[in-house]
């Protein structure tokens, strides 16, 4: 083969990796662009203008989401514009249901579960009484450590006994039909449920919160499974976390 052609035939597979590598960066960002952020359903008027530690929590990890304050009744119209829905806790069942039952448009995002639903403490509450369940008072506001009983994609990476923050008044008295029990503990034993055929899951304690012997508690874990189960956006590498406000920054 002469120089000439040589030249050429090294040219022109220099030009086809480059083409190739021009393509698969191309399809990642093209992929990459078609993944949506969680909705983040705040119920706790606390939290209106200062971060949450749930939002906290997410914004470490590099999971994106959009803020809903539900108790100004904020709700989006189409759920799945969002890759999933994570029910923060507070004190209020507004725009979800009432003691008469009577399911509002929360509730009935949670009933459709067309995508992915993570309802923690509230949120969990919510989940079981939208299927069915009904509350009994049982104030619990420690750390303790819940035992797993059925392992789950949520739960990858994380030990058969969680230690998490418990701060709550009430409690599900059933896990609610079509549910399946995930977690205990000895004082509240329903701590965490999943829908049989839906991604739908409910955790009665706080994977979100740190102590100060815990600047980052092992539920940090599960609410990256939970974005990972959701395929949410997730940025590759979280921002410092000094000086940070709330997502996007």
């Amino acid at each position: 083969m002469s120089k000439d052609r040589e030249g050429k035939y090294g040219s022109s597979k220099i030009g086809r990796r480059i083409l190739t590598v021009l393509l698969i960066l191309s399809a990642s960002v093209a992929l990459a662009a078609t993944k949506k952020p969680l909705a983040l359903f705040l119920n706790d008027p606390a939290y209106e203008a200062k971060l949450s530690p749930i939002e906290r929590s997410l914004a470490d990890q590099g999971i994106k989401y959009e803020i809903f304050r539900i108790f100004k009744d904020e709700l989006p119209e189409d759920e799945t514009e969002f890759s999933g829905v994570i029910v923060a806790g507070g004190d209020s069942m507004r725009n979800y249901i009432d003691w008469s039952n009577n399911i509002y448009r929360g509730g009935e995002i949670i009933l459709a579960g067309e995508i992915p639903i993570l309802g923690i403490c509230l949120g969990h509450q919510i989940v079981s009484r939208v299927y069915g369940s009904v509350m009994y008072y049982s104030e619990e506001r420690r750390w303790h450590t819940v035992e797993i009983l059925l392992r789950d994609r949520i739960l990858d990476g994380l030990p058969d006994n969680l230690l998490v923050w418990q701060n709550h008044a009430y409690a599900a008295a059933k896990v609610p039909e079509g549910f399946q029990l995930m977690a205990r503990t000895s004082n509240t034993p329903i701590q965490m449920i999943k829908h049989s055929e839906k991604s739908i899951y409910g955790v009665q304690f706080h994977p979100e919160t740190p102590g100060e012997f815990l600047k980052t508690p092992p539920g940090w874990k599960l609410l990256m499974n939970f974005a990972k189960i959701a395929d949410a956006e997730i940025i590759p590498a979280p921002l410092p976390p000094d000086g940070r406000g709330v997502y996007p920054y």
